[in-house]
């Protein structure tokens, strides 16, 4: 028996998304293993990561963030649709089941995002896909940075950096995770933070890449 609508459209369906609009969510296909942009065929550094590597070691993304999949993450975020979280999180999941990593380190949000937001979903991602593996809250998110949508790339970089403190051991190897994926500026401070601070090897997991 049908019991609930579909997260997207509306129609009744027996899961959290109906079968039409899972079909539509926009698989990322090939792209680069080292930034997960999207490429005509898979190569392990496109062009701007051979001229200037990011410093994080690989990036992993379920989705292209384009519609649907635009609109279920932006509901889940920002308007505390956490079913349609459960649904970005698994797509992210059968990605990294088997990636080998010691933790997962969920991007934080600075207290005064937090408490307007009420969760983070960086982090409810990762305790969805963790798979066991130890979710830590090693980093901290020292001063409010303005929102990262609107600002262009040397912009998105200058507004985090010096954002992040690492406070706890790391371990070796770690996963950073995050809803999106745009510039990889954000990730990559924190990955450059985790990275001093004593981490030999970081991945970045995000449910979705902007192409």
């Amino acid at each position: 028996m049908l019991t609930q609508q579909c997260g997207l459209c509306g129609e009744a369906s027996d899961a959290r998304l109906c079968e039409r609009c899972m079909s539509l969510l926009p698989g990322l296909g090939p792209a680069c293993a080292r930034c997960a942009i999207p490429m005509r065929a898979p190569v392990d550094l496109c062009g701007e990561c051979q001229r200037k590597p990011p410093t994080f070691d690989a990036a992993l993304a379920a989705l292209r963030y384009e519609p649907p999949a635009d609109l279920l993450l932006q509901d889940f975020k920002f308007n505390q649709r956490l079913a349609l979280g459960v649904v970005a999180a698994g797509q992210l999941k059968m990605m990294t089941a088997e990636r080998k990593v010691d933790a997962l380190i969920p991007i934080p949000l600075h207290r005064s995002r937090l408490r307007q937001r009420g969760f983070n979903q960086s982090l409810l991602l990762a305790q969805a896909v963790c798979g066991g593996r130890p979710v830590l809250h090693a980093l901290a998110r020292q001063r409010a940075t303005a929102a990262q949508s609107g600002l262009d790339k040397d912009e998105r970089r200058r507004n985090v950096r010096g954002a992040f403190a690492v406070v706890q051991h790391l371990p070796p190897r770690i996963a950073l995770v995050d809803d999106v994926m745009t510039t990889g500026a954000t990730l990559n401070e924190a990955a450059k933070i985790c990275k001093a601070a004593g981490a030999s090897w970081v991945e970045v997991w995000v449910v979705a890449r902007r192409p």
